[in-house]
């Protein structure tokens, strides 16, 4: 019978939390992210409900400062915006990096070491679960054509590709389509982070922001015409 333990993720996951404890590079919080989301698919294809509660714990814990340090990559932010994401960023990671001392994370790191491995023909008979999911998620964006049903089937496609890459089958489609879902994402919350700063009393010019809103309206036609295309990729 053939398994699949989760030790390269585990470990993936553990060579990185004192990366983002250090925050010095941001492919620290970027890739405890990643690695968590993969031992969350991995606990879906094994039929375990045991520990989903603490990692879905861990990646919101990480989110706010992974947004920071994406939104601080980007080219040409106006300073006193950029200024603002830099402050928020430090507040953000004085809540963050005592999480990763924390009992309760010690105690899933534990856990997760003693995972038997999953028996990978019933993960194949689950995978199954994880593409439904996704035409559901895509119907209801069909329907309702909003940017949060848009972020769903972002979220259920990487799920999906999560899935296909721990049973070794190809992933290329749906990898293609999550990263240009992810463009959306990424448009999406830095007009997040831009209305919270301006709520706060910060401006920037109308151009800047006409700018987003065009990047993000293109980002969205290049989602909707990917996905109508998405045989083809």
């Amino acid at each position: 019978m053939s398994a699949i333990g989760l030790e390269p993720w585990l470990q993936h996951l553990l060579d990185h939390l004192p990366i983002a404890r250090e925050g010095r590079d941001p492919e620290g919080v970027h890739q405890v992210r990643v690695a968590v989301r993969r031992l969350r698919v991995w606990l879906r294809l094994a039929g375990m409900r045991v520990l989903q509660d603490d990692l879905a714990w861990l990646v919101r814990a990480a989110g706010e400062v992974r947004d920071l340090e994406v939104l601080l990559q980007y080219p040409n932010l106006p300073k006193a915006f950029r200024t603002w994401a830099e402050h928020r960023l430090k507040q953000a990671r004085t809540v963050f990096v005592p999480l990763l001392d924390s009992p309760r994370l010690a105690g899933l790191l534990r856990a997760l070491s003693i995972l038997p491995p999953l028996d990978k023909k019933l993960a194949e008979f689950r995978l199954a679960r994880f593409v439904r999911q996704v035409e559901r998620r895509a119907q209801e964006w069909h329907s309702e054509n909003s940017l949060e049903h848009l972020h769903a089937l972002r979220r259920a496609l990487r799920r999906l590709r999560y899935a296909q890459e721990w049973l070794e089958q190809d992933s290329h489609t749906v990898k293609t389509l999550q990263e240009i879902f992810g463009q959306v994402g990424d448009l999406s919350f830095t007009l997040n982070y831009l209305a919270a700063f301006e709520a706060e009393g910060g401006q920037v010019s109308m151009r800047y922001r006409k700018q987003l809103e065009a990047s993000l309206a293109d980002a969205l036609e290049t989602a909707k015409q990917a996905w109508r295309q998405k045989a083809q990729l």
